[in-house]
Protein backbone atom coordinates (compact mmCIF):
# COMPACT_ATOMS: atom_id res chain seq x y z
CA UNK A 1 0.00 0.00 0.00
CA UNK A 2 1.21 3.64 -0.93
CA UNK A 3 1.41 6.20 1.44
CA UNK A 4 -0.90 8.36 -0.42
CA UNK A 5 -3.34 5.62 0.03
CA UNK A 6 -3.48 6.00 3.85
CA UNK A 7 -4.38 9.57 3.88
CA UNK A 8 -8.04 10.21 4.33
CA UNK A 9 -10.63 12.90 4.38
CA UNK A 10 -10.00 13.08 8.47
CA UNK A 11 -6.61 13.75 7.28
CA UNK A 12 -7.17 16.45 5.39
CA UNK A 13 -9.65 17.94 7.49
CA UNK A 14 -6.58 18.24 10.70
CA UNK A 15 -4.70 19.61 7.95
CA UNK A 16 -6.98 22.92 7.54
CA UNK A 17 -7.74 23.16 11.19
CA UNK A 18 -4.88 22.79 12.00
CA UNK A 19 -4.29 19.80 14.19
CA UNK A 20 -1.42 17.61 12.66
CA UNK A 21 1.24 16.73 14.31
CA UNK A 22 4.89 18.04 11.77
CA UNK A 23 5.31 14.72 10.15
CA UNK A 24 1.84 13.80 9.58
CA UNK A 25 1.63 17.42 8.24
CA UNK A 26 4.04 16.70 5.51
CA UNK A 27 2.88 13.19 4.52
CA UNK A 28 -0.67 14.95 3.70
CA UNK A 29 1.22 18.08 2.11
CA UNK A 30 3.25 15.39 -0.16
CA UNK A 31 -0.23 13.50 -1.10
CA UNK A 32 -1.84 16.76 -1.95
CA UNK A 33 1.22 17.40 -4.00
CA UNK A 34 0.41 14.83 -5.82
CA UNK A 35 -3.45 14.57 -6.17
CA UNK A 36 -5.04 17.94 -7.47
CA UNK A 37 -8.18 17.14 -6.58
CA UNK A 38 -7.98 16.91 -3.06
CA UNK A 39 -5.55 19.88 -3.25
CA UNK A 40 -8.43 21.68 -4.91
CA UNK A 41 -10.74 20.45 -1.96
CA UNK A 42 -8.40 21.27 1.12
CA UNK A 43 -8.08 24.97 -1.00
CA UNK A 44 -11.77 24.81 -1.27
CA UNK A 45 -12.49 24.00 2.78
CA UNK A 46 -9.78 26.79 3.86
CA UNK A 47 -11.92 29.37 1.42
CA UNK A 48 -14.70 28.94 3.40
CA UNK A 49 -13.73 29.31 6.82
CA UNK A 50 -12.15 32.34 5.46
CA UNK A 51 -15.99 33.61 4.35
CA UNK A 52 -17.45 32.61 7.70
CA UNK A 53 -14.55 34.05 9.68
CA UNK A 54 -15.11 37.50 7.72
CA UNK A 55 -19.00 37.30 8.00
CA UNK A 56 -19.83 36.59 11.89
CA UNK A 57 -16.73 37.85 13.96
CA UNK A 58 -17.91 41.60 13.50
CA UNK A 59 -21.28 39.59 15.21
CA UNK A 60 -19.56 38.01 17.78
CA UNK A 61 -17.23 41.09 18.69
CA UNK A 62 -20.57 43.87 19.22
CA UNK A 63 -22.05 44.74 22.62
CA UNK A 64 -24.71 42.50 23.23
CA UNK A 65 -28.05 44.41 23.54
CA UNK A 66 -29.23 45.64 27.12
CA UNK A 67 -32.01 43.51 27.29
CA UNK A 68 -29.82 40.25 26.45
CA UNK A 69 -27.19 41.74 29.56
CA UNK A 70 -30.40 41.68 31.82
CA UNK A 71 -31.89 38.60 31.02
CA UNK A 72 -28.56 36.78 31.86
CA UNK A 73 -28.52 38.92 35.06
CA UNK A 74 -32.09 37.62 36.36
CA UNK A 75 -32.70 35.13 38.85
CA UNK A 76 -34.98 32.00 37.03
CA UNK A 77 -38.73 32.82 37.07
CA UNK A 78 -40.71 30.66 39.82
CA UNK A 79 -42.87 27.82 37.98
CA UNK A 80 -45.96 28.60 36.71
CA UNK A 81 -48.53 29.03 39.11
CA UNK A 82 -46.61 29.61 42.07
CA UNK A 83 -46.40 33.20 43.32
CA UNK A 84 -43.10 34.90 44.34
CA UNK A 85 -40.85 33.26 46.96
CA UNK A 86 -40.98 35.55 50.34
CA UNK A 87 -37.59 35.28 51.47
CA UNK A 88 -38.10 38.39 53.75
CA UNK A 89 -36.51 40.59 51.97
CA UNK A 90 -37.29 44.61 51.58
CA UNK A 91 -39.44 45.90 48.59
CA UNK A 92 -38.31 48.86 47.34
CA UNK A 93 -40.83 51.41 46.23
CA UNK A 94 -42.79 54.21 46.96
CA UNK A 95 -43.65 54.35 50.68
CA UNK A 96 -47.17 52.64 51.75
CA UNK A 97 -47.20 51.82 47.94
CA UNK A 98 -49.06 48.01 47.73
CA UNK A 99 -47.41 45.35 46.16
CA UNK A 100 -47.53 45.12 42.78
CA UNK A 101 -50.02 42.44 41.55
CA UNK A 102 -49.20 39.00 40.27
CA UNK A 103 -50.54 39.89 37.15
CA UNK A 104 -48.90 42.79 36.58
CA UNK A 105 -45.63 41.17 36.85
CA UNK A 106 -46.37 38.55 34.26
CA UNK A 107 -47.51 41.00 32.06
CA UNK A 108 -43.63 42.81 32.54
CA UNK A 109 -41.92 39.38 32.46
CA UNK A 110 -43.32 38.61 29.15
CA UNK A 111 -42.97 42.56 27.55
CA UNK A 112 -39.07 41.94 28.08
CA UNK A 113 -39.27 38.43 26.98
CA UNK A 114 -40.60 39.90 23.56
CA UNK A 115 -38.08 42.81 23.38
CA UNK A 116 -34.90 39.86 24.01
CA UNK A 117 -36.72 37.82 21.44
CA UNK A 118 -36.61 40.87 18.93
CA UNK A 119 -33.48 41.84 19.13
CA UNK A 120 -32.03 37.96 19.14
CA UNK A 121 -33.89 37.72 16.34
CA UNK A 122 -32.25 41.00 14.66
CA UNK A 123 -28.98 40.14 15.63
CA UNK A 124 -29.37 36.54 13.32
CA UNK A 125 -30.96 38.50 10.31
CA UNK A 126 -27.81 40.89 10.22
CA UNK A 127 -25.51 38.00 10.41
CA UNK A 128 -26.89 36.30 8.22
CA UNK A 129 -26.95 39.21 5.77
CA UNK A 130 -23.59 39.89 6.22
CA UNK A 131 -22.52 35.97 5.74
CA UNK A 132 -24.44 36.61 2.47
CA UNK A 133 -22.94 39.65 1.28
CA UNK A 134 -19.32 37.94 2.04
CA UNK A 135 -20.16 35.02 0.29
CA UNK A 136 -21.69 36.75 -2.81
CA UNK A 137 -18.00 38.84 -2.70
CA UNK A 138 -16.45 35.91 -2.68
CA UNK A 139 -18.28 34.03 -5.43
CA UNK A 140 -17.93 37.65 -8.13
CA UNK A 141 -13.86 37.18 -7.75
CA UNK A 142 -12.48 35.13 -10.19
CA UNK A 143 -10.84 32.02 -8.93
CA UNK A 144 -7.46 31.96 -7.85
CA UNK A 145 -4.86 29.59 -9.80
CA UNK A 146 -4.81 26.23 -8.08
CA UNK A 147 -3.59 22.86 -8.60
CA UNK A 148 -5.21 21.22 -11.73
CA UNK A 149 -5.46 18.06 -13.01
CA UNK A 150 -2.77 17.68 -16.18
CA UNK A 151 -1.99 21.17 -16.10
CA UNK A 152 0.80 22.72 -16.97
CA UNK A 153 3.84 22.23 -14.58
CA UNK A 154 4.02 24.31 -11.57
CA UNK A 155 7.77 24.63 -11.51
CA UNK A 156 10.90 22.98 -13.34
CA UNK A 157 12.46 20.11 -12.64
CA UNK A 158 15.56 21.47 -11.40
CA UNK A 159 13.65 23.34 -8.95
CA UNK A 160 11.42 20.77 -7.63
CA UNK A 161 14.72 18.69 -7.51
CA UNK A 162 16.62 21.68 -5.55
CA UNK A 163 13.39 21.41 -3.05
CA UNK A 164 13.85 17.94 -2.63
CA UNK A 165 17.74 17.86 -2.13
CA UNK A 166 16.90 20.72 0.49
CA UNK A 167 14.35 18.47 2.04
CA UNK A 168 16.16 15.33 2.61
CA UNK A 169 19.65 15.83 2.01
CA UNK A 170 20.33 17.29 5.58
CA UNK A 171 18.33 14.36 7.36
CA UNK A 172 20.21 11.82 9.43
CA UNK A 173 18.65 9.68 7.44
CA UNK A 174 18.10 10.96 3.75
CA UNK A 175 16.65 7.48 2.36
CA UNK A 176 13.92 5.48 2.57
CA UNK A 177 15.83 2.03 0.97
CA UNK A 178 19.48 2.03 1.54
CA UNK A 179 22.17 0.45 -0.68
CA UNK A 180 22.17 -2.81 1.39
CA UNK A 181 18.81 -3.69 -0.05
CA UNK A 182 19.42 -2.97 -4.18
CA UNK A 183 17.24 -5.35 -5.48
CA UNK A 184 14.37 -3.78 -3.83
CA UNK A 185 15.27 -0.02 -4.35
CA UNK A 186 15.23 -0.70 -8.18
CA UNK A 187 11.94 -2.93 -8.06
CA UNK A 188 10.42 -0.04 -5.93
CA UNK A 189 11.32 2.74 -8.04
CA UNK A 190 10.19 0.92 -10.74
CA UNK A 191 6.60 0.58 -9.84
CA UNK A 192 6.48 3.84 -8.80
CA UNK A 193 8.66 5.80 -10.96
CA UNK A 194 9.35 3.35 -14.21
CA UNK A 195 13.20 3.91 -14.20
CA UNK A 196 14.77 0.77 -12.30
CA UNK A 197 18.56 1.98 -12.84
CA UNK A 198 21.12 3.42 -9.94
CA UNK A 199 23.85 4.67 -12.06
CA UNK A 200 27.42 3.79 -10.53
CA UNK A 201 29.62 6.93 -9.30
CA UNK A 202 32.24 4.79 -7.04
CA UNK A 203 34.32 5.72 -9.90
CA UNK A 204 34.68 9.47 -9.00
CA UNK A 205 34.24 8.44 -5.36
CA UNK A 206 30.67 8.55 -4.77
CA UNK A 207 28.93 5.89 -3.24
CA UNK A 208 25.47 5.05 -3.44
CA UNK A 209 23.20 5.69 -0.02
CA UNK A 210 20.10 4.36 -1.67
CA UNK A 211 16.99 6.15 -2.67
CA UNK A 212 13.58 7.50 -1.76
CA UNK A 213 10.50 8.28 -3.72
CA UNK A 214 9.49 12.28 -3.69
CA UNK A 215 6.19 14.70 -4.98
CA UNK A 216 7.34 15.34 -8.52
CA UNK A 217 6.41 18.27 -10.76
CA UNK A 218 3.52 15.66 -12.92
CA UNK A 219 4.04 12.93 -10.53
CA UNK A 220 6.20 10.63 -8.20
CA UNK A 221 9.67 11.59 -8.65
CA UNK A 222 12.57 9.02 -7.84
CA UNK A 223 15.70 10.42 -5.53
CA UNK A 224 19.17 8.77 -5.27
CA UNK A 225 21.63 10.17 -3.21
CA UNK A 226 25.43 9.06 -3.13
CA UNK A 227 28.34 10.24 -0.47
CA UNK A 228 31.95 10.82 -1.32
CA UNK A 229 34.33 9.87 1.43
CA UNK A 230 34.32 13.42 3.09
CA UNK A 231 30.66 13.44 3.60
CA UNK A 232 29.90 15.79 0.65
CA UNK A 233 26.36 14.20 -0.59
CA UNK A 234 24.69 14.88 -4.21
CA UNK A 235 21.72 13.53 -5.32
CA UNK A 236 20.12 12.29 -9.05
CA UNK A 237 16.56 13.18 -9.10
CA UNK A 238 14.53 12.05 -12.23
CA UNK A 239 10.62 11.52 -13.06
CA UNK A 240 8.92 11.07 -16.20
CA UNK A 241 9.45 13.74 -18.74
CA UNK A 242 5.80 15.91 -19.09
CA UNK A 243 7.50 18.86 -21.41
CA UNK A 244 9.94 18.99 -24.46
CA UNK A 245 11.37 21.78 -23.58
CA UNK A 246 14.83 21.63 -23.58
CA UNK A 247 16.29 22.05 -20.10
CA UNK A 248 18.85 24.14 -19.25
CA UNK A 249 23.09 23.95 -18.67
CA UNK A 250 24.54 23.85 -15.05
CA UNK A 251 22.92 26.03 -12.59
CA UNK A 252 23.86 27.21 -9.16
CA UNK A 253 22.33 28.96 -6.48
CA UNK A 254 23.31 29.21 -2.60
CA UNK A 255 25.85 26.95 -3.10
CA UNK A 256 23.86 24.16 -4.41
CA UNK A 257 24.34 23.44 -8.29
CA UNK A 258 22.16 21.81 -10.61
CA UNK A 259 22.02 19.60 -14.22
CA UNK A 260 19.41 18.39 -15.97
CA UNK A 261 19.56 16.45 -18.82
CA UNK A 262 16.39 14.11 -20.83
CA UNK A 263 17.10 10.66 -21.35
CA UNK A 264 14.47 7.79 -22.45
CA UNK A 265 11.01 10.13 -21.89
CA UNK A 266 13.02 11.02 -18.14
CA UNK A 267 14.06 14.22 -17.02
CA UNK A 268 16.98 13.75 -14.96
CA UNK A 269 18.56 16.43 -12.69
CA UNK A 270 21.96 15.89 -10.44
CA UNK A 271 22.05 18.62 -7.42
CA UNK A 272 24.51 18.77 -4.75
CA UNK A 273 27.54 21.35 -3.57
CA UNK A 274 30.39 20.18 -5.03
CA UNK A 275 32.69 22.21 -7.29
CA UNK A 276 31.19 22.70 -10.65
CA UNK A 277 34.11 20.49 -12.54
CA UNK A 278 33.35 17.56 -10.21
CA UNK A 279 29.11 18.29 -10.44
CA UNK A 280 29.74 18.13 -14.33
CA UNK A 281 32.01 15.04 -14.27
CA UNK A 282 29.21 12.97 -11.79
CA UNK A 283 26.62 14.39 -14.34
CA UNK A 284 28.27 12.91 -17.67
CA UNK A 285 28.91 9.80 -15.87
CA UNK A 286 25.23 9.31 -14.62
CA UNK A 287 24.31 10.20 -17.92
CA UNK A 288 26.32 7.90 -19.63
CA UNK A 289 25.32 5.32 -17.61
CA UNK A 290 21.01 5.95 -17.70
CA UNK A 291 22.08 5.98 -21.93
CA UNK A 292 23.61 2.37 -21.84
CA UNK A 293 20.87 1.32 -19.53
CA UNK A 294 19.14 -1.93 -21.11
CA UNK A 295 15.06 -1.48 -22.56
CA UNK A 296 14.29 -4.25 -20.54
CA UNK A 297 15.46 -2.31 -17.06
CA UNK A 298 13.44 1.28 -17.56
Amino acid sequence: MTPSALIEEADLHALVDGELDPERRRKVEDHLLQHPDDAALVEGWRRQNAALRAAFEPVALETPPLSLREAAARPPAPPAGQGPIETGAIHWGRPGAAPRPARKLDDIRASRRRQTLVSTLLTLVAGAAVAIAALLFLASRPPAQGPTTRAAPATSYAARAGLTYATYMLDARPVEIDAGRRGALLAWLQERVGFSRAPDLSGLGLRLLGGRVAPGVAGPAAFLVYERDDGARVGLYFERAETVAAPSGQRAQGGVSAIEWRAGGFAFVLVGALPPDAMQAAAEAAAAAVVAAPAEAR
